[in-house]
């Protein structure tokens, strides 16, 4: 071999290697000793790469424990916090603290153990160290992402995959009560997804992490696998405080920009929610003929049954059809005959009763079987819906299901031409149940190419008056929410605020209420997670009717 081969290379000068020791002292001291040891990062890259469902890994201490005991301290002396709610959180937060850098002195003053931990965390030093354990190659040093967010009672994220631009690995820092161990009954744990192919997460987590002091979380950005959420806080008093935030892949002008990578990142959860619909997704009636004009005999007989005998009167049905006209919605209070729904309301209750205690967090699984069936991957939508193909079905499963019978029926769909003066072609949906701590639907938009009837039933649990208030201030969610169509040239991580310019229709909900709404093309809507605090479940029957074809206007009659 050629003697230059074996040769070293020209060595530092000493006092540039006595500099960079320093610097690389100085940074491990800002964590747990020892975290940077060969053993320590050995240790961490085996849990790693051996993690399931997905890579993640959880480190006990990391930060020094007396700085970070100043940063909490700072927090919660010197910033302001924001509640930020939409379909798919509900949290307190502060501004990106990218931009602690361009504070006044004074301010940043007031800050510096914060400053002195982000710089910490997006030092060289400890990118490399999460590169090195994690093998996601080179991170940004230039893109500081991260924010603290503070989860009180009610709070909650629910399931996504934090696939957004040039994410790489997502952390969490926990800032918990240093001197409590936090009891996982209050909730708050980080629920890790597998998925049943790629981009369809499994309805129910199998890995959960309740948060501790200090702790350390970190998964790699997986697009189409990486799906996660936040598990509601239940009891008030308990903040689960967190500084929480991103590695980026080198930006333009960084060791390892690849600018091919960067265009070519994955869609965001949120545009994954946009998807195609057809008359096709339809169950289409034998006729496309139906009289919109008054009820038959036999369609008064069949509806009878069932329906509130005030719904049958022509003279409420035309006050109906004339608000609906001017409105597109209308709803109508104690849609069923008395005797029908108190015989839903008392098995309701009972369920609710014997399943769930508000203010508890039930585990997954609960109110599964006897006829109902989860239904949805969990990163669109999640709840329970009868399943009609079971052999035994529990007293609501029966319940609600002779009621989905009824919304499929052609009396029904005569009706509703009558109230709506349109003439349905063809239905889809379900019975459903949204338990307390686990259920919600996503914000999807109307993709059907024109307007679609929506139809609800709503049977929510209301055993009493504090019970009815809870629900129709929307603190425990259920309610369902109408939004404009999502312009495309926001964000695709920007979901809009229920209480923002963005929400057309809020209905709460109700009890024994039925709602009809005509949603036009690029509507979104979403029913809110329901909050664990809540007195019961929302129970409903919920219906989309396809209409017939527009024409386009440019079309000959």
């Amino acid at each position: 071999m050629p003697a230059s081969s074996t040769t070293r290379p020209s060595e530092e000068p000493e006092h540039e290697r006595l500099t960079k020791r320093q610097k690389t002292e100085a940074i491990a001291d800002k964590f747990q000793e020892g975290l940077f040891d060969n053993d320590s990062k050995e240790k961490i890259r085996n849990a790693f790469m051996e993690s399931k469902p997905y890579l993640h890994c959880k480190i006990d201490k990391l930060v020094n424990d007396d700085l970070l005991r100043r940063v909490r301290k700072e927090i919660f002396d010197n910033l302001h916090f924001t509640l930020k709610e939409t379909d798919i959180y509900k949290v307190h937060q502060t501004g990106d603290l990218a931009n602690l850098d361009g504070l006044p002195a004074d301010e940043l003053g007031r800050l510096s153990s914060l400053f002195e931990l982000r710089n910490a965390i997006y030092s060289p030093e400890f990118r490399a160290f999460i590169s090195s354990v994690t093998d996601s190659g080179p991170l940004s040093g230039k893109k500081a992402d991260m924010s603290i967010n503070n989860y009180k009672e009610g709070c909650h994220l629910l399931n996504h995959d934090d696939v957004i631009g040039t994410r790489r690995v997502s952390y969490i820092l926990y800032l918990t009560d240093p001197d409590e161990r936090w009891d996982p009954r209050y909730g708050g744990a980080l629920e890790l997804y597998p998925v049943v192919e790629k981009g369809i997460p499994a309805p129910e987590p199998t890995h959960i992490i309740p948060p501790q002091w200090n702790q350390f979380v970190m998964f790699t950005v997986q697009p189409g696998h990486s799906f996660h959420s936040v598990e509601e806080v239940v009891p008030a008093g308990k903040d689960r405080l967190s500084i929480s935030g991103w590695f980026h892949i080198p930006q333009e002008g960084e060791p390892g920009y690849e600018p091919e990578r960067e265009a070519g990142e994955a869609k965001s959860s949120l545009e994954q929610l946009q998807e195609s619909d057809s008359s096709e997704k339809f169950y289409r009636y034998p006729s496309t003929e139906v009289d919109d004009q008054g009820l038959t005999e036999e369609t008064i007989k069949a509806l009878s049954t069932w329906m509130n005998p005030q719904y049958l009167n022509m003279k409420v049905l035309s006050q109906l059809a004339d608000r609906f006209l001017d409105e597109s919605a209308v709803q109508c209070k104690e849609i069923l005959k008395p005797d029908v729904y108190a015989k839903i309301l008392a098995a309701t209750t009972k369920a609710d009763k014997e399943q769930f205690t508000p203010g508890v967090m039930a585990p997954h699984g609960t109110g599964v079987g006897a006829g109902w069936a989860i239904h949805g991957a969990p990163h669109r939508l999640r709840f329970l819906e009868v399943d009609s193909d079971a052999e035994i079905k529990c007293e609501t499963a029966e319940v609600l299901g002779d009621i989905k019978t009824k919304f499929e029926s052609e009396a029904f769909r005569q009706w509703l031409a009558v109230v709506s003066q349109l003439k349905p072609q063809g239905c889809r949906g379900y019975a459903r149940r949204f338990r307390p701590g686990h259920d919600y639907t996503l914000a999807t938009t109307n993709t059907r190419g024109q307007s679609v009837l929506d139809v609800t039933l709503s049977l929510t649990t209301m055993p009493d008056a504090k019970s009815v208030e809870l629900w129709e201030t929307g603190e425990v969610g259920g309610y369902e929410c109408y939004m404009a169509p999502h312009d495309e040239e926001e964000d695709p991580a920007t979901y809009k605020a229920a209480d923002e310019d963005g929400a057309l229709l809020t209905l709460t909900a109700g009890a024994n209420e039925m709602s009809l709404v005509l949603r036009d093309e690029g509507v979104m809507r979403f029913v809110k997670y329901v909050s664990a605090r809540a007195p019961g479940s929302r129970w409903d029957v919920a219906f989309e009717y396809d209409l017939p074809e527009e024409e386009d206007e440019g079309e000959e009659k």
